[in-house]
């Protein structure tokens, strides 16, 4: 399979699918495949996808600008069209994933479709590819005499035109499992969300907490423990508690707040020697850290 860009020189190819396209009745209330002068001013520069299988066609993607004016610049309007004797066989999912990829390469921060309301397999399409439906319009237009029901659709990239995520772990005392908690979900996370941590009281920074954390190699010997009262200001997207004293005593958070909880064993109560203890340590490091990965897996990345 090989991906290559849209030009003059294969739009013969990529206008015999689209015309399979519109012969189906289903697609769009385009009569006519359009020139290529035509095809070329009505869609973006960037992100024209044929995909090839053994040098011939088997589809094609592209997106449309959804307005001239500024404001829309990272809005686009999406179409794929798959050859009609290769339809279901996952060629479309492959182009709508690489348009997706390409359009956030380009700072398109929402993709757009309208799909009439019968064309199920396009609908499904999307959705698996993350797209969610947001609406319809009933009866917007005719199709060989016939009123057509368009359900619309959106996908709202969470890497461009984003302000940042969020986040805020909070424990009793802010001293060993939310640290770690927020260590591994800095990591994870990246740029693409800011994590606080935070306790109903404040124990200062656990040491065995800094040594479990840099067995793993990251670094929380610059974290401090910090009070729930000191975030009053900040507007957190998501607050997990990771204990349930802190989820008894949690504080209010609005509706738009996604509060999560998990307890995870007080690796401070740990009995024994040194070594007994650390291996305590390193037990509940390792558990919080799925639980982080999984959280960013879910909540924060695609």
């Amino acid at each position: 399979m090989e991906f290559k860009q849209i030009t003059i020189e294969n739009y013969a190819d990529v206008a015999a699918i689209y015309q399979a396209g519109i012969d189906t009745g289903m697609a769009t209330f385009q009569l006519q495949a359009t020139s290529w002068a035509a095809w070329d001013k009505s869609h973006t520069t960037h992100s024209r996808l044929a995909l090839y299988e053994n040098n011939c066609m088997v589809g094609w993607a592209a997106l449309s600008p959804v307005s001239s004016r500024c404001v829309y610049g990272g809005v686009a309007e999406v179409s794929v069209y798959i050859a009609a004797e290769l339809r279901g066989k996952g060629f479309g999912k492959m182009l709508l994933e690489k348009l997706i990829e390409e359009s956030e390469k380009n700072n398109i921060w929402t993709l757009q479709s309208g799909i009439f309301a019968n064309n199920k397999a396009s609908i499904h399409l999307h959705e698996t590819c993350g797209f969610r439906v947001i609406g319809y319009r009933e009866k917007i237009g005719q199709l060989h005499g016939i009123w057509k029901d368009n359900i619309l659709l959106e996908k709202r990239s969470k890497k461009i035109g984003m302000d940042k995520i969020n986040i805020l772990v909070l424990c009793t005392g802010n001293s060993c499992r939310s640290q770690i908690a927020e260590g591994y979900l800095k990591y994870f996370c990246g740029t693409a969300a800011t994590v606080y941590s935070a306790g109903i009281e404040t124990h200062g920074v656990n040491p065995k907490a800094i040594a479990t954390m840099q067995q793993d190699g990251i670094d929380i010997s610059m974290h401090s423990s910090n009070h729930i009262n000191e975030y009053a200001n900040i507007t957190f997207d998501y607050v997990i508690t990771v204990c349930d004293n802190a989820r008894e005593k949690c504080p209010y958070f609005p509706a738009t707040v996604k509060v999560l909880h998990h307890n995870f064993p007080d690796p401070a109560k740990a009995t024994g020697t040194d070594i007994e203890i650390m291996e305590q340590f390193n037990k509940v490091r390792d558990i919080i850290k799925g639980y982080c990965k999984e959280f960013v897996g879910t909540y924060i990345t695609e």
